[in-house]
């Protein structure tokens, strides 16, 4: 037995880690709570990654990481070498992005959800790295700033998106919890972090500039404050602020324009500084005056020395083998120190690439950051203005689950021996990590905004300070409210304060309707009620703050507020992100690749397939790559404008025959300019099967060469931009309208804009004013909630063509074709009306009918009143008055006329179809609108689906389009709930068809609709950019399937210009308002005739909406931007056979 027995007189044996037994001991509420937070964020982050088309500098960024992988070698390095791998050079910015996205690609493969795969990474690890601020915010402190980072609209669109910052933001964040866990510990894991975040920083982008003067000036701040008397600094810093704010005042008061070099300006470096130096003297009256700098650097110097090493052997080794390209370009080392600034200074902050106003991020963090800018600007508010106790030192170390104990105390790394310090004894202190986030979040927003590139991404660098922040806030709001201890009557503030802001809110919306008379005087009546409910409610929050406690009533609406704030950033994070992320109708979308560059693409490449699948080579060994496809490079003496090459390079990177030709070489095309080699190498030239043209190169004589051969595939745009305004002219729409607000503005007014009168440049507080103009409320409402831009405002961009070889397109494997035509100048047969308000003229004229004696009805909307004209143009009568009685109208649309002339009127905004007769009497109106849209507009939202729709038949969401078959049949485009809804002539509900998507019989914003003498029926389905057309089945209704479809260029999503459409004698013409043009095609859509053109002239137009054919065949079109209607006798055109472009 002695044998069997176990000698357990020796040590302890620490079992194996598979022997270990499981222990759910550290899994707690908090940490099960972070860990969901960073599943939500890694859905966040890769859902959809790959869904939109790459940006221009995505496609770069993409593209140079590719060839990186595949070794092709043609890298631009710094001082104009070329070098066969990848080189420094600072126009591309730092090398991290291009090995992450190399390793990406080895990884996972090459396309575009790889190419941002390591911003979406980054974003990830910010949420998580939010972890270790646990010490300074609070474990649920903590959890809110991760949820801030991963979700907020700026961070998370640009942790999406394949450019530097998406990193940056990341290597920052490890900077300063390195920075601060290291003060704070004094454990070298933390000083590694510090220096990886160093390392990476510097090998990323030159933002690293710009931190290392905001976060070198907080560290020289307290520095000076621990080692020299306290006066002798406060007296610096006030010197170096009084310098600043005389120089800030002398430009004010126009003694000079502060220019100090061709690329500096005074007054942005003195408001730097006048920042800094005022920050640190506010910092200073609050901070705690407890020595913490210098004796922890005393003691690393003295104790760690090793860690040091360690640390800044690790930011070498990080910053040689990155820069040095894993040591096959040492050059490019020395070129890392300073290329990067001496780039950005000498040539970027002259260009200002994105030329943005110095509002511009003020903009941008209102619009996107609501929460975190007003929630950053009140706690440096509250922060610099009073002191918030240090927690105990036993307080901090719970908050951590770290072993701490090696910590050498502040007396033993020689704090006791720094002198000079004057006594805070009694006075309670704001602990530094608070106050170096406001230090942060301040001089970001200022330096950003002075800097000259100003871009949406850099916006990122002011949400990441400001966010963390508000972290800070929130955490603190919430412990300083004893829940349980709470009386039960401060429960009426959140519910009074939300009732209260929807009370203010209706208020202001009707004060700032723009009716005039009685209409007036209701909506100010209508404002003076819900604002005495506000008052109310006011009152009844200040008698609860009376029971309850001031401080916790204020705690109470100030976490009410963050919830709605909140709530709206969540929105706008949805709309940004998923819903519509290549779609510009957000400043935060620059210059955007378009969405149907991967249709072009995919059909590009569809196409080479099946014509070179056979036509294997060394370089093409599979087939279908070899292909020629000629490319616009654009015009060189313009800087290359009008270049296709990005993103066109980056996803024609497997072809192996992009032939690259220049503007000049398309403006003098002959047909035999695209002549190029076959596909199987040297041989009897052939003519390219595809080219890519920028309408920049497309003159009549290049337009002649392509139509003798080919055939235009796409007319469409290579990418867009939100419409920011001309800044010359302060009167136009958009933000850039105050673009000179400033002060010692006119020396860049004359260089600018010399012919700006400058009694028309506005004033300084011209941009912070406009918010409270109540004239653009209602837009402003309907924008920030549903990103509908009000006219005039509407997407532009750079518009390109697609022209594939004739017999390929129409007769190949392809099997599709498209309308070609050249633009035609008609002039006009006859002008009806002149712009104004008095009988006869109109205002802003959209939708029209003609009927058989050829009179002319035509839609005023914005006077919310039809015009009638007679054939020879004189105006017979005026029909409407704005209102929702009978014979009134609120913004009309389409109209059509019956065969026994009655009238019918979409009557958009009371959700209706109105019929009169002849003459312009009422007869009956039908339509419902359940709902109150804002200033009265009425609409009845069925969510567009298909149950919705059948639901309400005759619930209208802002009808646009209606038509009129020779049964009497009443054919109406319900717009908003995407269908089609048929009655009879009196508004007996018939049946309908149609439902939100982008299948056949599918609709996205019909504005139109006609129908022609054989009954067919062709929708104007908009944000689809296309035609639909509808034959008659047997029952004698409309079959809900297409017959055929074609795209029509320039029918772009999220745009409200109401192109209309009208088809007779076999022809259907539609208007084109985005690009002024009018277009007829024949039933099948193969086109015939092409005119237009923006001007005001008589062979021109503005921003055309409602069409018609008249009884001799003629087409009238409504040209809306100059507010008139003009007839046209078209050419003889034959209808051809070919078909369209099928869907």
């Amino acid at each position: 037995m002695a044998l069997l027995s176990r000698d357990t007189s020796g040590p302890a044996l620490t079992p194996a880690g598979l022997d270990r037994p499981v222990s759910l001991s550290w899994l707690t509420t908090d940490t099960l709570l972070f860990a969901l937070l960073i599943v939500a964020s890694v859905i966040a982050h890769l859902y959809g990654l790959g869904r939109m088309a790459l940006h221009h500098d995505e496609s770069i960024h993409a593209w140079m990481s590719w060839k990186f992988y595949t070794g092709t070698g043609g890298f631009s390095c710094w001082g104009g070498r070329v070098s066969a791998t990848y080189c420094y050079d600072p126009v591309y910015h730092g090398p991290s992005l291009y090995v992450l996205t190399l390793f990406s690609y080895f990884l996972f493969g090459d396309g575009d959800l790889q190419a941002r795969l390591p911003q979406a990474a980054a974003g990830i690890g910010l949420a998580a790295s939010a972890w270790m601020l646990r010490p300074y915010l609070g474990t649920r402190g903590a959890l809110l700033a991760g949820v801030l980072l991963a979700f907020t609209p700026t961070l998370l669109y640009y942790t999406r998106f394949a450019r530097h910052d998406g990193l940056m933001v990341l290597w920052t964040f490890w900077i300063v919890i390195g920075f601060f866990r290291f003060l704070d510990t004094a454990q070298p894991r933390y000083l590694y972090v510090l220096a990886v975040g160093v390392a990476l920083a510097l090998a990323t982008h030159e933002l690293y500039y710009i931190l290392a003067f905001i976060f070198g000036w907080f560290l020289i701040l307290r520095l000076l404050y621990e080692l020299l008397p306290r006066r002798m600094v406060t007296i610096g810093l006030g010197a170096i602020a009084l310098v600043a704010a005389l120089i800030e005042l002398s430009i004010i008061g126009g003694l000079w324009y502060g220019r100090l070099t061709p690329t500096l300006r005074a007054d942005g470096i003195s408001l730097l500084f006048l920042t800094v130096a005022s920050g640190g003297l506010i910092m200073a009256r609050v901070w705690d005056p407890v020595p913490s700098f210098v004796p922890r650097f005393v003691a690393l110097w003295q104790q760690q020395r090793g860690a040091l090493w360690v640390a800044l052997g690790t930011i070498a080794a990080i910053f040689v083998v990155l820069y040095s390209t894993f040591f096959a370009d040492m050059q490019s080392i020395i070129a890392g120190l300073y290329a990067g600034l001496a780039y950005w200074l000498g040539s970027q902050q002259e260009y200002a690439r994105g030329d943005q106003p110095w509002y511009y991020y003020l903009m941008l963090m209102s619009l996107y950051e609501p929460l975190a800018f007003s929630g950053g600007l009140a706690s440096t508010m509250y922060l610099f203005a009073r002191g918030v106790r240090l927690p105990h030192r036993a307080a901090v170390e719970d908050a951590q689950p770290e072993n701490d104990a090696a910590e050498p105390a502040p007396a033993e790394t020689g704090a006791a021996s720094i002198a000079g310090h004057e006594s805070f004894a009694g006075r309670p202190a704001t602990p530094l990590f608070p106050l170096f986030l406001a230090f942060w979040f301040l001089c970001s927003f200022v330096a950003f905004s002075w800097a000259g590139e100003k871009m949406p991404w850099l916006n990122a660098h002011i949400a990441l300070p400001a966010n963390l922040l508000l972290a800070w806030a929130l955490a603190r709001l919430g412990e300083s409210l004893h829940w349980r201890d709470l009386d039960p009557r401060a429960w009426l503030v959140p519910p009074a304060l939300l009732l209260a802001f929807i009370a203010l809110a209706v208020a202001f919306w009707r004060f700032g309707a723009s009716a005039t008379g009685q209409q007036g005087q209701a909506s100010l009546l209508q404002g003076l009620l819900p604002l005495g409910l506000a008052g109310g409610l006011i009152y009844v929050m200040v008698t609860v703050a009376q029971r309850a406690g001031v401080r916790a009533t204020l705690s109470l609406c100030a976490l009410t507020t963050a919830a709605l704030l909140g709530a709206y950033t969540l929105r706008a994070t949805w709309l940004v992100v998923y819903d519509h992320p290549d779609t510009p109708v957000e400043p935060l979308i620059y210059t955007q690749s378009t969405p149907d560059v991967p249709l072009i693409v995919a059909q590009i490449r569809e196409l080479a397939i099946n014509q070179t699948r056979n036509a294997r080579s060394a370089n093409d060994p599979a087939g279908g790559l070899s292909m020629p496809i000629i490319m616009d490079n654009g015009d060189p003496e313009q800087g290359g404008e009008g270049s296709l090459a990005w993103p066109y390079q980056w996803y024609l990177r497997d072809f192996k025959r992009i032939e690259i030709r220049g503007s000049d070489v398309f403006r003098a095309a002959t047909p035999e300019t695209f002549l190029v080699d076959p596909p199987q190498g040297p041989g009897e030239k052939i003519l390219a099967p595809v080219v890519l043209i920028s309408r920049v190169s497309l003159n009549d004589t290049a337009q002649q060469a392509l139509e003798a051969n080919y055939t235009r595939l796409y007319d469409t745009k290579l990418n867009w931009w939100f419409p920011e305004g001309n800044k010359c002219d302060p009167q136009s729409a958009g933000y850039k309208r105050f673009y000179f607000a400033y002060p010692g503005s006119m020396g860049d007014v004359l260089k600018d804009c010399p012919a700006l009168d400058r009694a028309n440049v506005p004033s300084v507080w011209a941009p912070l004013l406009w918010p409270f103009d109540g004239s653009h409320w209602d837009n402003t409402w309907r924008y920030l909630l549903f990103r509908e831009l009000p006219p005039p405002l509407r997407l532009d961009g750079r518009e390109m063509q697609v022209w594939v070889r004739s017999d390929l397109a129409l007769n190949g494997e392809t099997g599709v074709a498209a309308p070609s035509s050249g633009l035609v100048k008609l002039v006009a047969t006859a002008i009806y009306g002149e712009p104004g308000t008095a009988p006869g003229q109109l205002v802003q004229p959209r939708g029209m009918a003609v009927d058989a004696q050829g009179n002319v009805i035509v839609s005023d909307t914005a006077s919310h009143r039809l015009i009638v004209f007679d054939a020879s143009g004189a105006p017979v009568r005026t029909i409407g008055t704005f209102g929702s009685g009978d014979g009134q109208f609120y913004e009309p649309r389409g109209v059509a006329v019956d065969a026994a002339g009655n009238i019918y009127v979409a009557d958009t905004w009371n959700a209706r179809v109105v019929k009169l007769d002849p003459q312009g009497t009422f007869l009956t109106s039908w339509g419902v609108g359940r709902e109150d849209f804002g200033d009265g507009r009425r609409a009845s939202p069925t969510d567009g689906t298909e149950a919705g729709n059948q639901a309400e038949p005759l619930a209208f969401f802002g009808p646009r389009g209606v038509a009129v078959d020779a049964d009497g049949n009443v054919y109406v485009a319900d717009t908003g709930n995407k269908r089609i809804v048929v009655t009879d002539s009196n508004g007996n509900y018939r049946y309908q068809w149609g439902y939100q998507g982008s299948d056949a019989g599918q609709f996205s914003e019909p504005t139109g609709v006609a129908v022609d003498e054989n009954g067919t029926v062709f929708v104007a389905d908009t944000w689809n950019s296309r035609v639909q057309a509808f034959a008659r089945g047997a029952d004698g209704q409309v079959a809900p399937i297409p017959f055929v479809t074609w795209r029509v260029p320039g029918w772009l999503p999220q745009t409200y210009d109401d192109p209309f459409i009208a088809a007779s004698g076999g022809r259907v013409v539609v208007s084109v308002p985005g690009r002024n043009l009018l277009t007829l095609t024949d039933t099948g859509g193969a086109g015939l005739l092409t005119w237009g053109g923006n001007g005001n002239d008589t062979a021109s137009v503005n921003l055309p909406c409602g069409v018609a054919f008249g009884p001799d065949g003629s087409v009238y079109v409504v040209d809306r931007g100059n507010a008139r209607v003009m007839q046209f006798a078209l050419p003889s055109v034959a209808p051809t056979t070919s078909g369209p472009v099928q869907q």
